[in-house]
């Protein structure tokens, strides 16, 4: 009967700690590890590669799941890539692969979108949305960005044309994306 109280005391002490460890631990140890990864890593993740592509140094594996493509209906045929340096991910783009003209608005790619990338990749939702930059290219129609999406993690992207269109944007580290978000330019 001792055994048995030993037992069950140590149980829940052990539930308890769990419990209060998942309290505190940061978003990004509930989510998954994609920059960095190997190929193998990033295939557990989100299935086969569709295609593969090899530019020098860099290795760019292309990947399309049903689930994927539901985020962005609009553009039914997106899909994303993963370039690989050295056999570790580092930057990972969302490809609209849209017919933009039957497309009805404009900004197809803003913070609602970016959340939903960030949180489909790395399994949690992004912990702040803070512009870095916003630069002008001298045509009158496009404009380059960076958001600091929070845990290392920015998004870079472009605008053109009248409605301001985005037909790809980036995620990748940063380090002014680092926790406690020191976002001052260096």
């Amino acid at each position: 009967m001792k055994s048995r109280d030993v037992w069950l005391g140590l149980t829940g002490v052990t539930v308890g700690l769990i419990l209060i460890n998942s309290a505190i631990a940061p978003p990004a140890l509930a989510g998954r590890y994609v920059l960095n990864q190997t190929p193998q890593t990033i295939e557990r993740y989100f299935g086969r590669y569709i295609t593969k592509k090899t530019q020098g140094e860099q290795v760019i594996y292309t990947y399309a799941p049903k689930s994927f493509r539901r985020l962005f209906t609009q553009f039914p045929k997106s899909d994303f890539s993963i370039t690989f340096i050295k056999n570790q991910a580092k930057y990972i783009t969302l490809n609209f692969n849209g017919d933009f003209f039957q497309y009805p608005g404009s900004y197809n790619y803003d913070k609602a979108e970016a959340t939903k990338f960030y949180n489909y990749i790395f399994g949690y939702q992004p912990p702040i949305w803070k512009e870095l930059s916003a630069k002008f290219s001298g045509n009158e129609t496009i404009y380059f960005y960076e958001y600091c999406l929070g845990d290392g993690v920015a998004t870079n992207f472009e605008r053109y044309g009248y409605k301001q269109f985005t037909d790809s944007a980036t995620l990748s580290y940063n380090n002014r994306c680092e926790p406690p978000y020191n976002l001052s330019e260096n």
